[in-house]
């Protein structure tokens, strides 16, 4: 009978032992400090490979305020820089002045774009954001109970009427005149369709949590195309789509050119094949217009000069002549456009 008992507090023992070792590894890569009455993090995420996201809580770690307040750590093993996460919870963003770090409750590196009292985006503010094997922490009003990658997009309405002036090429013309009694009168222009489409997409996207950059809202504006790669760099971006029209299919050679949506996207960046795929043909079919695939352009200098780490296409929305070119004329044609590309990036964001 002692030999049982002994057995038995022994395995006791080595059960206690392998779930303390398994705690503490759980918690191994990253370690919030004691602050208040929470000796660590609270709650942990983890960014996976697949850019998947898992929480763990430790029900051992009471709120650091000793009422609801905790300490959030993240570990990023993505193997490659997140500049946010969007976190859902109730009232986890409804801060009160009492954060773990002097009433703020941005911990180093990191801060807050709070949407409301319920959902928000940390941002890992670092000059390369949260780096593959790197550790970060702030607190919250709770814990979340919603945790995704947060995205960034930048919008570029291609080319504008100035762009002679900085030798780029201004955008392409329809080969159809309108008249006025179908307005608008005049041939289709690319310059003004690209802002359009693009101004209408933007608050598709915020709509959908996303944070949206534009290189350009006015027609006539022209930046380069190293310019428009910059605004998108700086954003920090985790996608970059160029809005353009086809120019028309003209003369012999133009009966060779198909009509249709078309992405175009840089071979050094696998993903980008994907989203412009996702997006040619959803673009099509919300337009009404044929969907032409895909093609690799690695000359193009607005998919090259993008970060490493972006994901960037252009869209070839239509071709400016028959038949897009009264499908494109056609009343609502820019919102449906715009709405085909936001169903495009949604698919992608969601695979």
């Amino acid at each position: 009978m002692k030999n049982c008992a002994l057995i038995r507090s022994v395995t006791l023992l080595a059960v206690f032992a392998i779930a303390t070792l398994l705690h503490q590894k759980s918690w191994a890569n990253g370690q919030c400090p004691a602050i208040g009455y929470s000796p660590s993090c609270a709650a942990l995420i983890t960014i996976n490979p697949n850019g998947s996201l898992k929480i763990q809580v430790d029900p051992s770690v009471p709120p650091y305020d000793g009422a609801d307040d905790s300490l959030v750590g993240v570990i990023n093993n993505s193997g490659a820089s997140v500049f946010g996460i969007k976190l859902t919870g109730p009232n986890i963003f409804g801060f009160d002045y009492d954060g773990a770090f002097g009433g703020n409750y941005a911990g180093p590196g990191t801060s807050f774009t709070n949407q409301d009292a319920n959902t928000g985006i940390v941002n890992f503010t670092g000059a390369n954001g949260l780096e593959n094997g790197s550790f970060a922490y702030f607190s919250l009003e709770g814990l979340p109970t919603g945790i995704k990658l947060a995205s960034t997009v930048t919008l570029d309405p291609g080319h504008g009427t100035d762009c002679a002036a900085v030798s780029q090429l201004v955008g392409s013309v329809g080969s159809k005149v309108y008249p006025a009694t179908s307005p608008p009168a005049g041939p289709l222009k690319e310059d003004e369709l690209t802002v359009n489409v693009a101004t209408l997409l933007q608050p598709l996207l915020a709509a959908d949590s996303f944070t949206v950059n534009m290189t350009k809202t006015a027609v006539a504006a022209c930046p380069t195309f190293l310019e428009r790669t910059k605004i998108a760099n700086d954003a920090r971006s985790n996608l970059f789509v160029s809005v353009h029209f086809d120019a028309p299919a003209t003369g012999i050679v133009g009966l060779l050119k198909s009509p249709g949506s078309l992405g175009i996207y840089n071979s050094a960046k696998s993903s980008a094949a994907t989203l412009a795929q996702l997006v040619a043909t959803n673009t099509a079919a919300t337009l009404g217009v044929s969907n032409r695939g895909v093609k690799v352009d690695n000359s193009l200098a607005v998919l090259k000069t993008t970060s490493s780490r972006m994901t960037s296409i252009i869209i070839e929305v239509a071709r400016l002549s028959a038949p897009d070119d009264d499908i494109v004329h056609a009343s609502g044609a820019t919102a449906r456009a715009a709405a085909g590309i936001r169903a495009g990036i949604s698919a992608f964001i969601n695979q």
